[in-house]
């Protein structure tokens, strides 16, 4: 048995270090595919603002971020020079990082089966891999949750209280993952300690006179102190990002204040858009492994699963898997609720319905997914030949092969709507290059829907930006310069009659100066030069 675990261990490690390979060709491959969202072009200004030293703690800039996962950019951009491919570095790293820290989580819930079931749906989901190389936030989140979640289940919990302080300090996002951290910890607890609950065990346990039977007991000290080791880890990242965010309030807003502006704040949805907001949540959510397959397994095995946990009598015995006390029935349950609860919190409440907000999820769902199909497996193989056990690897290697091959590869050619942009903003390093070479310092470039692209792509070229709200302001605004020339950039499909009717009554005119195409050889950007008219 001995060597039988030996050669396991080995084998799964060998495993796991080819998925981690996998891993980083699929992520590495569009990771110069696709310019900048609009998001990534502002996380990637700001850090250019501290790594430059023009504003190293952004005083004039209204971030709506705390400020880990900026500095982390900043760095990068020390390191490498600024670039796209310098700002998505992190979450590279983060979303290969992810993988090993799944597949640990996994195993100490369901086994190694299950966690190298979970490693592979991790290295080949589709949303994980176009995801790894942007420069947003929650990439780098998702793997401080996971490392927080992996240090609570063995144990560590002020290891955990800090990396969870480190995923609420790259985003707030991340404070959403604090009841499931605390619960996994507390069934690590209830683990080392049987009976720890028992009252007669509490310390300060007494019996209480006026109720015969009950009894009444003081916090146990191992609890209090359990909870001041993991609150002791969490401050000690969020005390830093809390002292440098009171640094700029005399001129801006606290992040979260400032995300309720930019985002509109939080409510209760329009219950006219329940349902439409749920179909929209339903289409993001099948790219997670992009498979009408698994994503189905997933769909119907779920409700299973969870009553196979709760209502075990009701399935042959010889089917193996749950009962309600049982580590592995109690991390399905857990991991089901809370899934379910965030899901259900993003439809009914405003939340903005953007593909990124559901990343922490993934991992969840892959282990909920493998271990659907480990079991499945199992069901099957005992139903159809139950002599041969090897039956069983056999079918699910088919499985996974036959569903997910097909849609990492089509990840890694960024061909699905997932992650950043995938051709609206093509050529706008072109635009950014002729702005460069062919305008005179000093003139006005008038934005609407690209200023933030402008901010990073054009960062250190002195040209006097202008945002305008509607076409009138566009023309009165441009009618008063007489010193500089004036541009504007519209994108495909944005320059409208009443734009070119507003700049006609103040006696102006728009040139075309340069125009860039999308990959697909559809007009991306058109420059354009406002001048008198003749």
């Amino acid at each position: 048995m001995r060597r039988r675990g030996w050669i396991g261990g080995h084998w799964a490690a060998l495993g796991l270090a080819l998925l981690m390979v996998v891993g980083v060709v699929l992520r590495l491959a569009p990771i110069g595919a696709n310019r900048f969202h609009q998001d990534e072009a502002l996380y990637s200004f700001w850090a250019l603002q501290v790594a430059t030293g023009r504003d190293p703690i952004l005083i004039h800039s209204p971030v709506d971020k705390p400020p880990l996962f900026i500095y982390t950019l900043a760095l990068c951009f020390k390191l490498f020079g600024p670039s796209e491919v310098a700002a998505r570095l992190p979450s590279e790293l983060a979303s290969v990082a992810s993988i090993a820290l799944l597949y640990y989580l996994a195993r100490r819930f369901y086994g190694r089966a299950v966690a190298i079931l979970a490693a592979i749906l991790m290295a080949l989901s589709p949303f994980n891999i176009l995801f790894a190389p942007t420069a947003f936030t929650d990439p780098l989140m998702v793997a401080w949750v996971l490392a927080a979640l992996c240090l609570a289940v063995q144990g560590s919990l002020g290891w955990a209280g800090l990396a969870l302080g480190l995923a609420s300090a790259t985003k707030q996002q991340g404070l959403l993952f604090v009841p499931l951290v605390v619960v996994i910890a507390a069934r690590r607890l209830m683990a080392e300690k049987p009976g720890f609950f028992a009252p007669q065990r509490l310390p300060g346990y007494r019996k209480c006179p006026q109720w015969p039977g009950f009894v009444v007991h003081r916090i146990p000290k191992t609890w209090f102190l359990v909870g001041l080791f993991f609150a002791s880890g969490f401050l000690a990242v969020m005390a830093p990002v809390a002292w440098w965010d009171s640094l700029r309030w005399r001129l801006q807003p606290n992040y979260f204040e400032q995300s309720l502006i930019s985002y509109g704040g939080l409510a209760w949805a329009d219950p006219a858009q329940l349902a439409e907001r749920l179909g929209d949540w339903a289409g993001i959510l099948r790219y997670i492994t992009a498979s009408p397959v698994l994503n189905i397994l997933l769909l119907v095995g779920l409700p299973c699963l969870l009553l196979y946990d709760l209502a075990p009598p009701l399935f042959p015995p010889n089917w193996g898997g749950g009962k309600g006390g049982e580590p592995a029935a109690f991390f399905d349950v857990v991991l089901s609720a809370f899934v379910i609860l965030f899901l259900l919190g993003h439809w009914v409440l405003s939340f903005n319905v953007w593909d990124r907000y559901l990343l922490g999820l993934v991992p969840l769902l892959l282990i909920l997914l493998a271990r659907i199909i480990w079991l499945a497996s199992g069901v099957l193989v005992r139903l159809l030949s139950p002599q041969w056990p090897l039956l069983r690897v056999f079918l699910v290697v088919v499985l996974l092969a036959a569903t997910l091959a097909g849609p990492a590869l089509r990840a890694a050619r960024s061909e699905y709507p997932i992650g950043g942009d995938h051709g609206a903003y093509d050529g706008i390093e072109a635009v950014a290059d002729y702005f460069r070479d062919g305008v005179p310092a000093g003139s006005v470039l008038y934005h609407h829907w690209l200023g933030w692209h402008y901010s990073f792509y054009m960062f250190d070229f002195p040209l006097v930006l202008r945002w305008y709200p509607s076409p009138d302001e566009l023309a009165q605004d441009a009618r008063q310069v007489d010193d500089a020339q004036r541009y504007v950039v519209f994108p495909r499909g944005r320059l409208t009659a009443e734009a070119g009717d507003a700049l006609a009554e103040a006696g102006l005119t728009l040139r075309r100066v340069y125009w860039t195409h999308r990959r697909d050889g559809c007009l991306s950007l058109t420059v354009y030069r406002i001048e008198n008219q003749k």
